[in-house]
């Protein structure tokens, strides 16, 4: 596994906890517990691979990544045979969606690394500007789908909009025109 796929897959990890912790807070308890559990283990494991340089875990994270997709999966499922049509599902389509592919491209780099063998291969002489591109559209995709994925969640849709904050820094004073 190169050092650029495994980055991205942290990055993917990172990401993807933080939505399902934001989509946690304004779920329904037993929602909201589960998608806490698998958002504080989706950033501990993106950290761990960022600073064990290794896959961390790599037999429990290829579930742990597909789960999150399942259950969003049971929740439209039964949003639709309890209710139909007029029923929603209690989790938000747009940031489920956004978590659901950074999920399964975890998964995907899970998997292709557990086919492949596990242990670290070679420093190869790739120039290093290919690892830092590779970083940059990582960190690009992934904050494409985090960023609209966090707005569109119950906090991000209650979020004050930018200048509607408390009071002016600077206290307006009326102009005195001398002389008129």
């Amino acid at each position: 596994m190169t050092d650029s796929s495994r980055n991205g897959m942290a990055l993917a990890s990172l990401g993807v906890g933080l939505v399902h912790l934001a989509v946690a807070a304004g779920s329904p308890l037993f929602l909201a517990v589960v998608l806490t559990g698998f958002g504080v283990a989706e950033l501990g494991w993106g950290v761990a691979l960022l600073a064990c340089g290794r896959l961390v875990l790599p037999r429990a994270a290829l579930p742990a990544a597909v789960a999150p997709v399942a259950l969003w999966g049971l929740d439209v499922t039964a949003a639709i045979a309890l209710g139909g049509s007029a029923m929603t599902a209690s989790l938000p389509f747009g940031p489920m969606a956004a978590a659901s592919i950074l999920s399964l491209f975890a998964a995907a780099g899970v998997a292709v690394a557990r086919r492949g063998s596990l242990a670290p291969r070679p420093a190869a002489s790739a120039p290093p500007w290919r690892y830092l591109l590779s970083m940059t559209l990582s960190a690009l995709l992934v904050a494409g789908l985090v960023t609209p994925a966090l707005a569109g969640t119950h906090a991000g849709t209650q979020a004050v909009p930018h200048g509607g904050h408390g009071t002016p820094a600077v206290p307006e004073e009326p102009i005195s025109h001398v002389g008129h």
